[in-house]
């Protein structure tokens, strides 16, 4: 029995064969499926083969050959690695023992090709000051974007020796041939910066939308590369533009402006969506940043559509932030409650904590809409779910049906009013599905009223056209809409399960997952609590106006005791009724009827009774009945007849 070939020996099969040999099998359908199979394992050993880190440092090795046919054929073989090759040769300046091989490796990277640039670069931002010298030494050779930009941050920079800028200097003399003038080449990065932050700038793409960019390691003091999505990458080479132009001149205003900004926007792509930004390390490169200076990044994020730069706003303003930020604006809403009426849930969130941790005591302009918003968020039971609307309610049921059958919990609406109350009270609504039936408004009309409620500004909608020639009509009305889509009206399964994945593409790279929902959740009803239980500090929210919301916190699994609590110190009629009405059904955990019990008869002890007399009545009724009941339940009916009988003296008379 034979062992089966290892790397080393499929690499050494492709290169003796040829590689178009195994791309012409992995094609042949009379080779299949064992023909895919193998080409790919040989594809596959080969580049791990070709890269092993063993054999690499081999080839740069003989790249200081006094042999000059090894030289050669050690730069070939290097070449052909592209951009990892170039930073396996700028890694060796790191080694002082290595000098001797300086010379020659100088000499390979100038003539390596485009390919080196993206290492060179990312030498030039290391923090070895050989690195940097033979990197911007290198660049020098190329006329790229990246190359110039490289080596006037460190012409610029007053942070480098003077014989490092003047290097950086010869090289840009040796490349275009003119002297740089200060001011045009910070212009010039500050151009940069913000055409890659906007997208008017681009990166090429290696492969599947993902860009490799190459960073220096401190930790590790070696060039390392990442491969990250295309917008991920343009955003941090902004970042790295602005930083340069920071580093040349902190002072200026917009060089700070445009480092925050980009600082922001790399950092939280970087940490994701459900993953604060590490706003220690953001302070430390940021020195000396106040809330003014954030608040204005975030209302330019706001402007120019960053909604990653907006959340990190948000999330410093939660550590430095304080309650001058929501107040002492006379023209308006601050910036946090901005954010809410955005329309993005992550960034909503974020304000909402920033606001919780602030802690404001007095009212201020839009506070409302912060109550509003918990209120909405605590709603969420975590699944998301699609809302599709139809006149016929048997033909809504049946997209509902096709909705549920493509991965969402399906609901349905059968006129346009029903649309939009269920559309603006549900937070778990990840797709809202309009048919070309509703009228009253009519559906286009009912799209764009969506689009005017903060609640749904962002949430994708996909319009439901029979008629061809309307859904052409349609997305001209609508064409500016970044989240909507003209879809043809269909019952097929399938093609509602290719809507509803178009449609939340609509939301990448920011969609809201079930753990983000439940997490939203359960902040915004732990605020709702704390803000509830402190009558004389939190006055000014006003939380009457949402009891009927409140109460159905109850439903939720896990909120009953918040919720309770928060009904509780309501102490309105409604209040009241909704806790004796939760804790007298069988159908509920135990657990959470005892804790809602409690709740009511706390309630009782502040405000005295307001039940009416019906519903007092109606506890009596309860409890008469409950003797074949369990005992426990027994006794909750009975801690609720006497927290009732203890102020009977408050009991009002409407029946």
């Amino acid at each position: 029995m034979t062992s089966s070939p290892d790397d080393q020996q499929l690499f050494e099969l492709q290169t003796t064969v040829g590689a178009h040999f195994f791309l012409a099998l992995h094609g042949s359908s009379e080779m299949q499926p064992e023909g895919r199979a193998f080409a790919e394992s040989v594809f596959a050993a080969s580049k791990r083969a070709a890269y092993d880190p063993n054999r690499v440092e081999a080839i740069v090795k003989a790249i200081s050959s006094e042999n000059i046919s090894t030289r050669s054929e050690a730069f070939r073989m290097l070449r052909r690695l592209g951009a990892p090759g170039a930073a396996a040769l700028l890694n060796v300046f790191t080694q002082p023992e290595r000098s001797k091989e300086f010379p020659y490796v100088r000499g390979a990277l100038k003539s390596y090709g485009e390919l080196a640039v993206g290492p060179l670069v990312g030498g030039a931002r290391a923090d070895n000051l050989l690195m940097q010298v033979e990197s911007v030494r290198a660049l020098g050779a190329y006329k790229s974007s990246d190359a110039e930009d490289a080596m006037m941050r460190v012409y610029l920079s007053p942070g480098f020796p003077e014989s490092v800028r003047r290097n950086a200097l010869d090289s840009m003399m040796t490349q275009y041939g003119h002297r740089v003038d200060p001011r045009e080449a910070e212009n010039q990065l500050y151009q940069h910066a913000e055409d890659f932050l906007l997208g008017r700038r681009k990166l090429p793409i290696s492969s599947n939308d993902q860009v490799t960019i190459w960073r220096w390691n401190s930790a590790t003091q070696k060039l390392e590369s990442q491969i990250v999505s295309k917008l991920n990458a343009e955003r941090l080479t902004a970042a790295d533009r602005a930083e340069d132009l920071f580093e040349i001149n902190p002072d200026r205003e917009r060089h700070r402006r445009i480092y925050l900004l980009t600082r922001l926007e790399s950092a939280k792509r970087n940490a994701g969506p459900s993953r604060q930004i590490d706003v220690q390390e953001l302070i430390k490169r940021f020195p000396n940043v106040d809330e003014r200076e954030v608040q204005a990044a975030l209302a330019r994020a706001l402007e120019l559509d960053l909604v990653p730069a907006a959340i990190g706003a948000c999330e410093v303003l939660e550590t430095i932030g304080t309650a001058e930020l929501l107040t002492a604006s006379d023209a308006g809403n601050s910036q946090l409650i901005d954010a809410i009426l955005y329309g993005d849930r992550h960034l909503q969130f974020a304000a909402l904590q920033a606001i919780d941790r602030i802690d404001p005591k007095q009212a201020f302009a839009g506070s409302s809409y912060v109550t509003a918003l918990a209120v909405f968020l605590a709603k969420s039971d975590g699944v998301t779910s699609g809302l599709v609307g139809h006149n016929h309610i048997n033909l809504a049921q049946s997209y509902a049906a096709a909705i549920h059958q493509s991965g969402l919990y399906g609901r349905a609406a059968e006129s346009s009013r029903e649309f939009f109350k269920l559309a603006t009270q549900n937070p778990d609504h990840g797709v809202l599905l309009i048919t070309d039936s509703l009228t009253n408004p009519e559906y286009v009309e009912l799209a764009q009223q969506l689009r005017t409620d903060w609640r749904t500004k962002r949430t994708p909608i996909g319009l439901l056209v029979r008629d061809e020639r309307y859904q052409r009509r349609v997305n001209r009305i609508l064409r500016d809409d970044p989240f909507l889509a003209v879809l043809p009206a269909t019952l097929d399964v399938g093609t509602i399960g290719s809507h509803i994945r178009r449609l939340l593409k609509l939301s990448d790279p920011w969609p809201v997952s079930q753990d983000d929902r439940r997490l939203h959740a359960l902040i915004a009803v732990r605020w709702l609590a704390k803000i509830s239980t402190d009558p004389q500090s939190y006055r000014f929210w006003n939380l009457g106006s949402h009891q009927q919301e409140l109460a159905s916190l109850l439903y939720i699994p896990g909120f009953a005791q918040d919720a309770s609590r928060i009904l509780s110190f309501i102490g309105t009629p409604l209040a009241q009724r909704s806790l004796v009405d939760f804790a007298s059904q069988n159908s509920f955990p135990l657990e959470d009827r005892q804790v809602v019990a409690d709740a009511f008869v706390k309630s009782v002890s502040r405000s005295g009774t307001l039940l009416t007399t019906a519903e007092i009545n109606l506890q009596y009724k309860r409890y008469n009945a409950s003797e074949s009941e369990p005992k426990s339940t027994q006794q909750i009916l009975g801690k609720i007849l006497d927290a009732i009988e203890s102020r009977p003296d408050q009991v009002s008379s409407t029946n």
